[in-house]
Order: structure tokens, then sequence, then C-alpha cells
């Protein structure tokens, strides 16, 4: 069930990509864009107002989406919002370099029962994740149709980041369950 409670967030995260893949699809690039601006801005303001804490990611959202996705309207070129990833890839990469990014997000059961080594490592291949991201984007955009790049973006990402996920989901499981039964290898 831990799994499921991991992936809420990842998929709260994904709805505002479907809604601009279809919009991107349906619409076209500048009227996503423009909607997906007014979003982040809508959401970011609401937050404020609510007197809700506003993190570093939403504020490095509302950031990139709102300077890029400018920048794609005013001098009509998609290229600015399609290269926006990349600079959330590797943001997001470089702050997972951190040894203790991941201590917030995991349940007391890991905490207690993983070697540190064990959630760095993974914290550390998150990071790397991020930077393929970033590269495997850059590459799509460049050598790629918008059509493409719009599937990918909706689709590789959340493929490669829900893989590595589980892969650490049933990895840690398995070395906690260890680590309760007093074996060594844990």
């Amino acid at each position: 069930m831990l799994v499921v409670r991991a992936l809420i967030p990842i998929a709260r995260d994904l709805v505002a990509t479907f809604v601009f893949v279809a919009l991107f699809w349906t619409l076209g690039v500048y009227i996503a864009t423009a909607v997906g601006v007014s979003l982040v801005v809508a959401q970011t303001l609401y937050m404020h107002l609510k007197g809700k804490k506003i993190g570093a990611l939403q504020w490095l959202s509302l950031v990139l989406i709102t300077s890029f996705g400018g920048a794609t309207i005013l001098f009509h070129n998609p290229h600015f919002i399609m290269f926006k990833p990349s600079l959330l890839w590797l943001a997001l990469g470089v702050v997972m370099l951190r040894r203790d990014w991941m201590a917030p997000y995991l349940p007391p059961i890991v905490t207690e029962h993983l070697e540190d080594r064990h959630i760095v490592r993974a914290g550390y291949g998150y990071a790397t994740l991020m930077f393929f991201l970033a590269v495997i984007n850059i590459l799509v955009v460049k050598f790629a149709s918008p059509n493409f790049w719009a599937a990918y973006a909706l689709i590789g990402p959340t493929l490669a980041q829900g893989l590595l996920l589980l892969i650490f989901y049933f990895r840690f499981r398995e070395r906690i369950i260890a680590s309760m039964r007093g074996d060594s290898k844990a």
C-alpha cells in the first residue's frame, strides 16, 4: 500500500502534463501554453491567499512556466516551452545530489530499518535519472516533431520515474524485511 501512497503525488503532478498535452494536440501549442501559464499563476496565487506554504518546486515551476511560456507566446516559437522540461529535470537533478533529500519523503519504517547508504544511493539514482531525462528531452526537441515531443513528454518521463520508483520500492522492501528478520545482508 505504501507504493500507492508514493505514487499519488506523482499522479497529481502529472495532471498538469496531461492537460497541457491534451490542449497541445487539440488546440495548439500557444493556447496550451497560455492555459498552462494561467494555471500555474492561479495555483500559486490560490495557495498564497489560502496561507499555504509554497514550496521550492512550486516556485521553480512558476518561474520556468511563466518565463518559457511567455517566451513561447511572445516569440511565437514552441521550442521555448519544449525545452522547459530539460531545465526542470536539471534543477531537480541538482537538488537530488543532496545526500538527505529523500528523508522527508520516506516513512519511518524505511529510515529505521534501512542503512543510510542505501537511501543515499537511491537518491543519487534519482538524480542520475533527472539528468538523463534532461538530455533525452533536448534530443527529442531537436530531432523529433512537436507532436512526437508532446507524446514523449507525457509518456517517457512518467514511465522512467515510475519504473525507478518501483525498483527502489521493491529493493527497499526486500532490505527492510531482511533487516527486521535480523539477516546480515540487509
